[in-house]
């Protein structure tokens, strides 16, 4: 009785001090964009115990309030503080207050803590993703430092639908490569720094300068039309936070390399990475004018990576609206990797081309990367940027190949030993200017340019055939061919000029509860020039000799050049003209405008519809020894085409946590300079050489989504898509009985079909009042199917080209993509310790199409796994460990011929390094 009494008691007492509260409720607003939502501040009733964060729209609710006066505390890192006094809490009633939010110099004067912008946080980019129309997907700085990324490349890769080719730095999206790609920074076109590429190496830009990458693989009416996979775009950082000084310094090796007695390197080449010769130094063809030995340096250098950042920051007050903020990076990195394999071209017909049983591999590269981002806020309604970014990167390559080789060494007892050691050099120089003007109340102006300049050099690659006893008792240089023994130089310059001026007028208002949509125009350009210049300096020798593969220059030297035992030759031969470079010049110029409409139906039905008018005009003009544009060609080669460039995104809000999108549109494939200017490059084993008949594609794209937000940093999302390529472009095997010979060419029309999931989840999250726990898992899978069906086999024989059987999957669309990372985050106060175990999966893919009754060479698939450790002592300083491919499995490429060969095999090696970081 005495029990149930307690009880009854106790559920009085309590209904009556429920009845002794209310709720608080309201909206906070972010007068830093907009006055747009500002998410995942914190809401605190002051002198109580009572408080909550806002959601996704800036919506909070604090229940459980005693009645009573009350001042509510608004704080969100990197802006002031705002206290609402006389907050008055009644009794089962809610009492709503709005509140505005905006950040100043006082106020980030405060902050004692570094600082990262909403947009590099994981849940702002969620935002984004969720109330953006079209469909795209970004990943973070806070994201990229979780997972131990390093550069825009391996970040892309972490996106669903995305690969990095192995041995290369290209990413393919949905199966389409580097040509069906698009790169910007700033959403401002980027130039490539490889005259191979059409867009630039993504490895180029460290995380340091990353605020986030976004990866739009659906069209719309404002992005370029010459793009089938995905157009990239990187926003560099800005500075928002306290002032301060930034170090981070870090060291580590492979577990491969180091292992490597004597690294080669390359004789002449430095530790730095900055190539001082970048022009032919021979310039009398009787004159051995080289100081450098041919042979590589055999001292070699320790093999550990290092690396250097420096970042400074500050913020500074203009007026009582204003603000003038300045970001500068500087960073230096290296890295150093050693393959042993094996390197095979093996032909249907039971022959063999090279045939290399050793194939060694030493790679080492550098970056240098400096930036500057200078904002200037006038008022609320206008916003002036210019961002200024200098990558220098060198690689330098030495491959030491030992087998047989076909016209060299071919008989029983003889071997061939090729050696080539190439630097490649390049320099990027981007310079852009943004502003951003509201007009009234209904009226945006952006406007955009950017002068960006490209320098490519490939100084001095040198190649040399040897001649070798099993027992390597006696070495002879190769003759017969003059590029048996070669030295190389080339040199690009490139200037690439964009403008671009979007004009927007809003319906109803520009604020989220009044608008009702946009109607947009916009004007863009584009510019691009580039001269490209080459030249072969061939060691001609009437025989081959007896040498010492380590000290060439004993026997090539000017007392040979003089006794007539070698000649230099070029690939103009020996006469007057012989010292005239190789040549290709183009230029691109694009005009295009666009109009797009911007609306919403209701609350919960969103539609974007526009198009773009895109007129493109390349010309290219070359000269060499075996063609030149004015001869053969009656003229420079023109490509002029106009488009007309639907697109369509539709968003539907089933409720809050769900959403489905639909996209079509359709978009074109334009033949880059390199693919289509018949300049021959010689890699160790194969050439390559462009085709002025390539014709653009033309691409369709189809995609339905379905979103589901469970929370405000969770995701889980399926989707569906299909593109038709119409003369598909691909790189193919000529017709050859030399060394593979590659070119390219529209080879037919290509299906792709496939599906993508993706999740982001939390499997604990724990807050408590000075310490929180968390453990979240990150998981998507992209599965394709892709069909490339030939066109006429005549149409492509008098190209040249003979293709095996009738069709093919695309080259480099992996059937099965899956990336995944678990990651546990404990922070106590201003000390934190993160755990990240990231693992990637790619199944067999085509790396090159069959021809000449060969069938497809096959990358077969590998799985990557990585771990990253980071502990922060406190806001200062912190330590962080990572350990990459550490299953590091064999990396190989077969062909079917009918039963699987190898033909390249090797392993890269686990990676560790560890690194300090230290704010000032």
């Amino acid at each position: 009785m005495r029990k149930t009494f307690t009880v009854i008691a106790l559920f009085f007492i309590g209904a009556i001090f429920a009845q002794e509260t209310g709720t608080i409720a309201g909206k906070l607003l972010d007068k830093e964009s907009n006055n747009q939502p500002l998410p995942f501040a914190n809401v605190v009733v002051k002198g109580t115990a009572k408080g909550s964060s806002t959601d996704f729209d800036g919506l909070f609710e604090i229940t459980g309030v005693p009645a009573g006066t009350y001042t509510l505390e608004f704080s969100f890192t990197g802006y002031q503080t705002v206290e609402i006094p006389n907050v008055v809490v009644q009794a089962s009633k809610v009492v709503v207050v709005d509140a505005t939010m905006g950040a100043t110099a006082a106020a980030l004067e405060e902050v004692v803590i570094k600082v990262v912008t909403s947009r590099e946080r994981e849940e702002a980019l969620l935002i984004e993703q969720k109330n953006a129309v079209e469909i795209k997907q970004a990943i973070g700085a806070q994201e990229l430092a979780r997972k131990g990324v390093s550069d825009a490349t391996a970040a892309a890769a972490k996106i669903s639908g995305v690969a990095k080719q192995e041995g290369s730095n290209k990413i393919y999206v949905r199966g389409l490569g580097d040509r069906y790609n698009g790169t910007t920074l700033n959403n401002l076109p980027l130039p490539s720094n490889d005259p191979v590429n059409k867009n630039i190496s993504l490895d180029l830009f460290p995380t340091d300068i990353i605020q986030n990458l976004s990866v739009s693989k659906a069209f719309s009416y404002n992005q370029s039309g010459d793009v089938g996979g995905a157009n990239i775009n990187i926003n560099s950082k800005i500075f928002e936070g306290s002032g301060g000084l930034n170090f981070g310094v870090s060291s580590g090796f492979n577990t491969q390399t180091i292992g490597v007695d004597n690294f080669k390197s390359i004789d002449g080449a430095n530790w730095i990475g900055v190539a001082d010769h970048t022009e032919p130094k021979l310039t009398d063809l009787t004159v051995y004018a080289f100081d450098d030995n041919l042979a590589p340096d055999q001292a070699g250098r320790t093999p550990l990576n290092m690396g250097l950042s420096l970042d400074w920051g500050k913020k500074y007050q203009v007026g009582d609206e204003g603000y003038f903020s300045v970001f500068l990076v500087g960073s230096f990195s290296n890295d150093y990797s050693y393959k042993d394999g094996t390197s095979v071209n093996f032909n249907n017909d039971g022959t063999f081309g090279s045939n290399y049983s050793k194939a060694e591999e030493f790679d080492y590269s550098s970056n240098k990367v400096a930036m500057g981002n200078f904002n200037y806020k006038i008022n609320s309604a206008n916003k002036l940027s210019y961002n200024t970014l200098l990558i220098q990167s060198n690689s330098q390559q030495v491959q030491d190949y030992t087998g047989t080789k076909p016209d060299v060494a071919d008989t029983e007892g003889e071997q061939a030993r090729v050696v080539q050691q190439t630097q490649n050099q390049n320099l990027l120089l981007v310079n852009q200017l943004i502003s951003e003007h509201q007009i009234g109340g209904l009226y945006d102006l952006n406007l955009g340019a950017s002068y960006n300049t490209v320098k490519n050099d490939e100084p001095n690659r040198k190649k040399n055939i040897f001649i070798q006893d099993s027992n390597e008792n006696s070495v002879r240089l190769a003759s017969g061919t003059p590029r048996n023994n070669s030295r190389y130089y080339h040199n690009l310059n490139e200037n690439d000029i964009a403008a671009t001026a979007v004009v927007t007028r809003y319906f109803g208002g520009r604020s989220k509860d009044e608008n009702k949509g946009k109607l947009t125009l916009g004007y863009n350009f584009r510019n691009t020039k580039r001269d490209f210049e080459a030249t072969y300096f061939d060691y001609n020798l009437r025989s081959t000799i007896e040498i010492d593969p380590n000290n060439l220059e004993a026997t090539l030297n000017q007392e040979a050049l003089d006794n007539n035992i070698f000649r230099f030759t070029t690939g103009f031969g020996f006469g007057e003209d012989a010292l005239n470079p190789f040549t290709y010049d183009a230029k691109k110029l694009i005009n295009s405008v666009s109009l797009g409409i911007d609306y919403k139906f209701s609350e919960k039905f969103y539609a974007s519809i526009g198009g773009k008018f895109e007129d493109i005009k390349m010309e290219v003009e070359w000269f060499t020894n075996l063609t030149n544009s004015d001869r053969d060609n009656n003229g420079p080669l023109n490509v002029d085409e106009t488009y007309f460039l639907p697109s369509l995104n539709m968003k539907y809000n089933v409720n809050d946590k769900n959403i489905l999108r639909l996209s079509a549109s359709q978009t074109y494939t334009y033949p880059q300079f390199k693919e289509v200017a018949p300049f021959v490059y010689e890699g160790i084993d194969y050439l390559e050489s462009g085709n002025p008949a390539l014709k653009p594609s033309e691409n369709y794209n189809l995609d339905l989504k379905w979103e589901i937000y469970p929370q405000s940093d969770e995701l889980i999302s399926a989707s569906v898509f299909g593109k038709q390529i119409n003369n598909a472009i691909n790189r193919i095997e000529r017709i050859s009985a030399a060394d593979r010979n590659f070119t390219y060419a529209n080879l037919g029309d290509a299906t792709i079909v496939g599906m993508e999931v993706e999740v982001k989840k939390n499997l604990l999250k724990i807050e408590e009042d000075n310490r929180s726990q968390k453990i979240s898992l990150g998981a998507n899978a992209t599965y394709m199917h892709t069909n490339l069906e030939f066109k006429d086999k005549n149409i492509l024989e008098d190209q040249g080209l003979l293709v095996t059987g009738s069709e093919s999957e695309l080259e480099g669309a992996s059937p099965l993509l899956l990336n995944s990372d678990v990651t546990y985050r404990n922070t106590v106060d201003k000390k934190e310790f993160l755990a990240t175990i990231v693992f990637a999966y790619q199944s067999d893919k085509v790396y090159g199409i069959g021809s000449n009754f060969n069938n497809n060479i096959v990358q077969k698939g590998f799985a990557n796994l990585d771990f990253i450790m980071e502990r922060k002592f406190n806001e200062k300083i912190g330590l962080k460990f990572k350990a990459t491919n550490l299953l590091n499995p064999e990396i190989k490429q077969v062909r079917d011929v009918p039963q699987e060969l190898v033909m390249r095999s090797y392993k890269r090696g686990v990676g560790i390094s560890l690194g300090l970081n230290y704010s000032f």
